[in-house]
């Protein structure tokens, strides 16, 4: 591996961030005199490096002035014994190498009476070989062992390939995000838990490939939403050139109040590599809103008056009452007047078959206000609620189903909002 140094002028065109920090008492440097003169090196130093140039205002504390790609050889000298170690990471966080350098504070032309010596401050340029997943290099004082700076190389390579994009370092290609697709069930209830699925597809448009994407996936919620596991989620995958690449991912979704919400997807791409540029970054983001209904639960009574609950696929009406609830009665969180149901909106049947926009619709098409029979088929309350009749039980259920539903709309507050509520049922034929 190359373990170079070089501490000499270098043109910046990039500033970046800084890291480290001063100790209340650092310690003593080395004494000069045990450290050996630095060897000179004219023949191997990299033909194209990264040169970043860092200001030492003390041995706990320096800030980096700029970071550039050199094509033009540079001498360097060897960091051994080491003062600095300087650390190579990939794209990944993956350390790519470890190089011993030199410190810009130690003076190499001879301090007062001609001793070598420390100054209390100093520039210094840092050379390390180019490579195409080089992202970052810290800078840690290794008698201290603190680092002192951390130096971002990515930028200025993204910067290098955009400006020389014939270099053999570099690929150019226009990746995009060319589908965000949310889909959830039909309706959600309060306080249960639904699976929202949203699809996204990215492409490569070229010329080079493929490429690494990396891909980065979120979701937000409006009001009356929560979602379980919303951490944006980060992704690298290959694009080829012509084969997009289509990802998934689930979330849990809640509904916390009654009525319409929305939840909005957004993915983003970009190369992973810093030589892989896109030239056309307006298309690497896009999102998609999707529409949640937001149903209230109700009580149901399929066949009041029948504890046995027995469904005949057979022609003729079947009677589903609808009780109006106070908040909390019988577990619901939102208070129901049932005689305020829109009949044109109703469906029985299954779970899977409403889910589906589908089961039977009501026969008379109103509903009837009647005192109906509580869940206990027995008693009444005194409330006025809604008795249905469903026509044909066909269109709702089949042999060994055991739930029915009735999906629909209410008065809740003023609003329409969509009301579930099921009950259990033996289907014969």
């Amino acid at each position: 591996m190359i373990r170079k140094i070089v501490l000499a002028a270098a043109a910046g065109i990039l500033l970046v961030g800084v890291a480290g920090g001063a100790l209340a008492e650092p310690t003593p440097p080395p004494d000069p005199a045990t450290i050996a003169p630095p060897v000179f090196d004219y023949d191997t130093d990299p033909a194209k490096a990264l040169v970043a140039r860092v200001r030492f205002d003390s041995r706990t504390q320096a800030h980096v002035l700029s970071t550039t790609v050199s094509t033009a050889r540079a001498r360097g000298h060897s960091g051994e014994p080491p003062i600095l170690r300087l650390r190579l990471t990939d794209v990944d966080g993956a350390e790519l190498d470890r190089i011993n350098a030199w410190s810009p504070l130690w003076r190499l032309d001879g301090g007062p009476g001609g001793s070598k010596g420390v100054r209390p401050s100093g520039t210094g340029n840092f050379i390390v070989p180019f490579s195409p997943s080089l992202a970052t290099m810290t800078v840690t004082d290794v008698g201290l062992n603190q680092q002192v700076a951390t130096v971002d190389l990515a930028a200025p390579i993204r910067l290098f390939c955009r400006d020389n994009p014939a270099d053999p370092d570099c690929r150019e290609s226009d990746l995009s995000v060319t589908a965000v697709e949310p889909s959830a069930p039909l309706f959600g209830v309060l306080g249960q838990p639904i699976t929202v699925t949203v699809a996204s597809t990215v492409a490569n448009g070229g010329p080079d490939g493929p490429s690494d994407a990396r891909v980065r996936r979120e979701v937000s919620a409006g009001a009356g939403l929560t979602i379980a596991d919303a951490a944006p989620v980060t992704t690298d995958v290959p694009v080829a050139v012509g084969t997009p690449q289509r990802l998934t991912r689930t979330y849990t979704v809640t509904c916390t109040q009654p009525g319409s919400a929305t939840l909005t997807a957004t993915t983003r791409v970009a190369p992973k590599l810093p030589t892989v540029v896109d030239a056309a970054p307006g298309n690497d983001v896009r999102s998609a809103t999707l529409p949640v209904t937001c149903a209230v639960p109700a009580t149901v009574n399929i066949k009041p008056g029948s504890a046995d609950n027995v469904v005949n696929l057979n022609p003729g009406v079947l009677p589903v009452g609808v009780l109006t609830t106070t908040a909390g009665e019988y577990g619901n969180p939102v208070a129901i007047d049932a005689t305020t149901i829109d009949w044109s909106t109703l469906r029985l049947g299954s779970p899977s078959r409403i889910l589906a926009g589908l089961g039977a619709r009501e026969k008379h098409g109103r509903i009837h206000a009647e005192n109906v029979e509580e869940p206990d088929d027995r008693t009444r309350d005194g409330d006025t609620d809604a008795m249905l009749h469903f026509d044909p039980k066909s269109d709702a259920f089949q042999v060994g189903d055991t739930s029915g539903c009735v999906y629909g709309r209410v008065r809740v507050a003023g609003a329409m909002v969509a009301f579930y509520g099921c009950d259990r049922v033996v289907v014969r034929p």
